[in-house]
Formats: C-alpha cells, sequence, structure tokens
C-alpha cells in the first residue's frame, strides 16, 4: 500500500508585537497620545499585524487630573474625561496605521454600570469592547468596578482572535469557550503590581495555550505614578506562548521580554500549524477536550463579530525572536 502524505494546510502567518508600556506621569491627553502612538509607530515598522497595550492603560490620565481622588472616583473621571478622546485615539492609529490595535484597557460606562474594558480597534470597522469577567479584590472593593457578561470574538482576515483580561485567563472555562468559538489566537492585557502577580498571569496563559493549542499573546504594564494608590509599582514579563509539541519551541515560549523593562516584544506566529498540531500532534487537546463529556455553559452572551481586514501597508522592519 503505498503511503499517503498528509493534506497541506496552508500557511496563516500573524506577526504580534506586546507594548511593554512604561507607566509615568504626563501633562495631558496629548502627551499620552504622543507616547502611544510612538509605540504603534514601532509596531508599525516591525509590520505588526496586531499591536498589544497592556491593561489599565488609561490609568496614566490620572497624573492628568488633581490631586486627592479617592479611587472609586478617580476610575469614574477617567471613564467620564477621556473615554471619547481616548476611543477616538485608537480609531485614528488603527486607521493611520493600517493595523489591529488591542488599545489595553479603560473604565467605561456601559449600561450605568463602570466596568474595565478592553477595547480592539480593527481598521474599516468600530470597536469591539469586552469587558473583565473576574473582577480582582482591589476591582472589586477599591476601584468599584462591576463584572461584565459577554465574550466577544473577532473573526479577522487570517482567524478568530479574542481577549482575556489579566485575571480573566486564570480561569481555564473562559479560554474553553473561546476555543470552542474557534478562537486560536488569545490576547491577554495585563496589570500587576509584584512578581508574584505575574507569575499568575503568565502560568496561567501559559496553560491556556497547552490545553487550548492556542497562541497566546500577553502584554503588561512597567513604571509607576507616584503617590497614585495602587499603581506605585508594576512588574512585568510579556511574552508569545505557544502549544508544548514538536512544531513549536521545545519550552512553548515563542519570545518573551526582559522583565520589567520597557520594551516592545515581536514575534512571528503561524495559525496554520495550529490547525495542523489540532489533527496530528503528540497530543490531541482540542479534539479531545470536544469529546470528554465536561461541556463548559456561560451565562452571558457570546459576540462573533466578522471583521475582514486585509492589510495594505508594508513595514520596512524586521523582527527577531
Amino acid at each position: 500500500m503505498r503511503f499517503k502524505a498528509p493534506t497541506p494546510f496552508l500557511s496563516r502567518p500573524v506577526r504580534v508585537c506586546g507594548i511593554q508600556y512604561a507607566l509615568r506621569p504626563v501633562a495631558d491627553f496629548a502627551a499620552f497620545a504622543t507616547q502611544v502612538e510612538n509605540y504603534v509607530d514601532v509596531g508599525d515598522d516591525y509590520d505588526a499585524d496586531v499591536i498589544v497595550f497592556p491593561e489599565l492603560l488609561a490609568v496614566q490620565l490620572l497624573s492628568c487630573l488633581r490631586p486627592g481622588f479617592p479611587p472609586p472616583e478617580a476610575m469614574r473621571e477617567l471613564a467620564e474625561r477621556f473615554t471619547v478622546d481616548y476611543e477616538g485615539l485608537f480609531l485614528h492609529l488603527s486607521r493611520k496605521y493600517d493595523r489591529i490595535i488591542v488599545a489595553g484597557t479603560h473604565p467605561r460606562f456601559v449600561d450605568g454600570k463602570l466596568q474595565n474594558v478592553a477595547s480592539t480597534f480593527v481598521p474599516g470597522h468600530g470597536p469591539v469592547h469586552q469587558p473583565k469577567l473576574h473582577l480582582t479584590p482591589t476591582e472589586r472593593n477599591v476601584w468599584h468596578f462591576e463584572p461584565g457578561q459577554e465574550i466577544h470574538i473577532i473573526d479577522t482576515d487570517f482567524g478568530r482572535m479574542g481577549v482575556s483580561i489579566c485575571y480573566d485567563v486564570q480561569f481555564p472555562e473562559v479560554a474553553r469557550i473561546q476555543a470552542e468559538q474557534e478562537v486560536q489566537l488569545l490576547v491577554v492585557p495585563y496589570l500587576t503590581d509584584d512578581r508574584r502577580g505575574y507569575s499568575r498571569v503568565t502560568t496561567c496563559a501559559r496553560a491556556r495555550a497547552v490545553e487550548n493549542q492556542i497562541y497566546v499573546v500577553t502584554a503588561g504594564m512597567v513604571g509607576s505614578l507616584p503617590l497614585i494608590t495602587d499603581l506605585t509599582a508594576q512588574y512585568a514579563q510579556s511574552g508569545v506562548y505557544t502549544p508544548s509539541d514538536f512544531p513549536f519551541p521545545m519550552d512553548g515560549i515563542a519570545t518573551e521580554a526582559a522583565p520589567n523593562s520597557e520594551m516592545v516584544l515581536v514575534g512571528d506566529i503561524d495559525l496554520a500549524i495550529l490547525d495542523q498540531t489540532r489533527a496530528r500532534g503528540s497530543v490531541l487537546n482540542h479534539q479531545d477536550a470536544a469529546r470528554d463529556g465536561l461541556h463548559v455553559t456561560f451565562d452571558g452572551r457570546i459576540h462573533v463579530h466578522h471583521l475582514p481586514w486585509l492589510k495594505q501597508t508594508e513595514g520596512t522592519g524586521t523582527a527577531e525572536s
């Protein structure tokens, strides 16, 4: 019997860029916008398809406000004063640079509730707002956020991506639901103030990559806002994580940033390799999860956004990872 070669998988390359953003005081929104655009411009130079900013990127704007706001009032002030400008900035940058941008998170009022929301901007489309589903004690008791009840899936030309905000990635059911909706690229903006918090996020992000045979990209914050409660120190080591099988790096780490340093992380991934691994890998987590009978249900709403995007521009940089 003649050997039959396996069906080839068409390559679906994606270049991802994680911004390990440096938190520092700014004089006004214009200064914030300049710092943000500088990072987007670097991602553009490297011809990144997806650029990811950290969780609570908008807290840098607290340095523009008069001092003395109690923490919950400060978050509400950010939502009331800067949401329109924040969204306008990233709509403009996504169009100008022709990149998909995950704009970290920003406090937003949703149906009258203050939520921690990650917004994804795809050129030619309106933003997709993913609320944080699980809240830490600080978010719940100090900043007075309320949890979201929606999972948003973004269907692009290269494949499906989703967002899991910091603490959410520590709950495997969320990523399982996203993987069942055919997500292959999971983006995790995070904000942690010490190495323990970073370790929780990163360990769980790597586990989600293995469990679901997906890529996971994390982007964390460094730096500080002096004398602003809960924002006086941050710790991050952003990364691009893969399943653990032969087509991938042995340790499941495609690339990582230097710890706790301001920098931009760039890595190349190929979603077709996930298809190959899911079909005939050493282990078949994705297939077996569908067969094991332990199906996950979600009481909230799942939204799939079909947002075709065909990149028009070409960058001039090269990436090493």
